[in-house]
């Protein structure tokens, strides 16, 4: 995860310190909890789709059985927030390669 700019860019879009911390938090958390994923590999190689499929119906599906060991609160309502976070870094990843070339 490209931390350091994502944090700028959270700054630029006006996301307060606290919720930029909670998100980079969270996207840490997912790359610790899917057997170290990383998270820029997972979005060049499919837009992050994989991942995206896990936070469906709150995690109860089968991409999310394998990874039985998570922490994650699956079936919860806070499981959207991981999603939510993730959601935030494509669309960072999305305008931050656009820039880049």
């Amino acid at each position: 995860m490209n931390e350091i700019d994502f944090r700028l860019w959270l700054d630029k879009n006006n996301i307060n310190k606290k919720v930029s911390s909670d998100i980079v938090s969270r996207l840490r958390r997912i790359e610790k909890e899917f057997n170290g994923c990383d998270i820029d590999a997972e979005y060049h190689r499919d837009r992050c789709a994989f991942l995206l499929s896990l936070f469906d119906n709150k995690g109860i599906n089968d991409g999310m059985k394998k990874f039985p060991h998570s922490s994650l609160p699956v079936g919860k309502y806070q499981l959207s927030t991981y999603k939510y976070a993730l959601n935030k870094y494509i669309y960072f990843l999305k305008e931050f390669t656009s820039e880049q070339k």
